[in-house]
């Protein structure tokens, strides 16, 4: 009897084993060819310039938004400095004569920003970004004077 149950459990485990092999998985490759590498590349550059044109977009809005943000405080800066006397006034004047100046280069790039295409927006950009660092830097430091 143990040597019947013996030969019945070798054979289960050998009718299993055989059972569970895995035919080979024959891989095949698949030639590329120039179109997929055309229609590759070019879905790359579309992907790529569609890129570029939403950062130009979002940094143009956040520009314009933030130049009109520093523009209103200004205009509240130049009323509060209406009642100044003297050397205040004078010292007054020379700010918004240089935040006004600032403004405008801020203004022009802002310009310059919206007409840019390509390579050229980059170059703007960082233009415009030094425009406006400067703009909100003698913004602080006049309204910390007056």
């Amino acid at each position: 009897m143990m040597i019947r149950s013996w030969w019945l459990l070798s054979a289960a485990v050998l009718l299993a084993a055989s059972g569970c092999a895995k035919a080979p998985v024959e891989h095949t490759v698949r030639k590329v060819t120039i179109d997929d590498v055309r229609r590759d590349a070019d879905k790359a550059v579309d992907t790529a310039t569609a890129a570029a044109v939403q950062a130009k977009e979002d940094f143009e809005m956040r520009f314009k938004t933030s130049l009109a943000e520093i523009e209103v405080e200004m205009g509240k800066l130049h009323d509060k400095g209406l009642a100044l006397k003297d050397e205040a006034s004078a010292r007054w004047s020379e700010r918004m004569a240089d935040l006004k100046a600032k403004q405008t280069v801020a203004r022009e790039k802002l310009d310059e920003l919206r007409t840019s295409t390509g390579e050229a927006w980059v170059q703007v950009e960082k233009a415009a970004q030094s425009a406006w660092d400067d703009l909100r830097k003698a913004f602080e430091e006049a309204t910390k004077e007056f």
